[in-house]
């Protein structure tokens, strides 16, 4: 598989949105489930947070259709091309951003609101999270309503995970041993269900995909794809540290648990970029063999 400089760049801008707009969206459910432990300061930092992420992904939605125009034909003018974008809104492109832009704005405008308001900045969370089956391989199946309906559930379980880690970063920094131990806490015992949904639903959905098991995995999808279930792993191994033993640890007080955690966190964090990145990559440039 060899990719253009355009090609990359589109990739890039991918991997941008979904980093922005999951993180936005897991910032918000993030201070829905949290709120509670949260003082006045950390929590208008974390919605300044979600804020910048909400801005970020409109306009890396915007690049990504340029650079994807630009793609497409290999050069500069192509980003400009109205025929080339028209095609790309026209295949789903256009669906999905716009359920995102929907969504983002729909969160934007109540994040900053009355608490009353929550459930809508909750619902705009949402869309946007799931915006990313509006377009896709997925969507080519027949019949496609059940891998859709997973592979939204796996979208939201994804944006809850990985939109918590900013948010469980900033705590640690603050210093305060005890909340942050609270919030690491009342985290983990909501993600043991979360991430057994998201595996559930991420594996029946990957089961659609696969055809003939020796040509999916011999592809480029499916080594990409082995890449990302490798990397999985991984962040699955460091969140069950820090279930099982470092947020014990914070909540007994131990003296440098604060420490280990930050570092941990800030791992999963490149973890869960680089596990964006390929996704982005297989997504975007490759596609399952059948």
């Amino acid at each position: 598989m060899e990719l253009s400089g355009w090609d990359a760049a589109a990739v890039c801008a991918k991997a941008v949105t979904y980093a922005a707009t999951l993180g936005a969206a897991g910032a918000i459910f993030f201070l829905a489930y949290s709120g509670s432990l949260l003082d006045e300061l950390l929590g208008s930092r974390i919605r300044r947070l979600a804020g910048t992420l909400l801005v970020a992904a409109a306009l890396a939605s915007c690049a990504r259709i340029l650079l994807s125009g630009a793609s497409m034909s290999g050069d500069l003018a192509g980003m400009f091309d109205s025929g080339s974008v028209r095609m790309l809104l026209g295949a789903g492109e256009g669906r999905a951003t716009g359920m995102r832009m929907t969504g983002l704005a729909l969160a934007a405008l109540a994040l900053p609101s009355n608490p009353r308001f929550r459930a809508l900045a909750l619902l705009g969370a949402a869309t946007a999270a799931i915006s990313f089956a509006g377009v896709g391989h997925i969507r080519g199946l027949v019949p496609n309503a059940a891998p859709l309906l997973l592979l939204c559930v796996h979208l939201l379980c994804a944006a809850f995970w990985l939109g918590a880690l900013g948010p469980l970063l900033m705590a640690a920094r603050d210093g305060r041993d005890t909340r942050v131990a609270l919030l690491a806490a009342r985290f983990g015992k909501l993600a043991l269900g979360v991430v057994v949904l998201q595996l559930a639903a991420g594996a029946a959905v990957l089961w659609t995909l696969i055809g003939d098991a020796a040509q999916f995995w011999n592809s480029d999808y499916g080594r990409l794809m082995a890449l990302k279930l490798l990397m999985v792993s991984a962040l699955l191994s460091i969140a069950a540290v820090n279930k099982l033993y470092l947020t014990p640890k914070l909540l007994s007080g131990h003296a440098k648990a604060i420490i280990q955690f930050r570092r941990s966190v800030t791992i999963e964090m490149v973890i869960g970029a680089l596990i964006l990145l390929v996704t982005a990559t297989f997504t975007t440039v490759t596609g399952p063999p059948h």
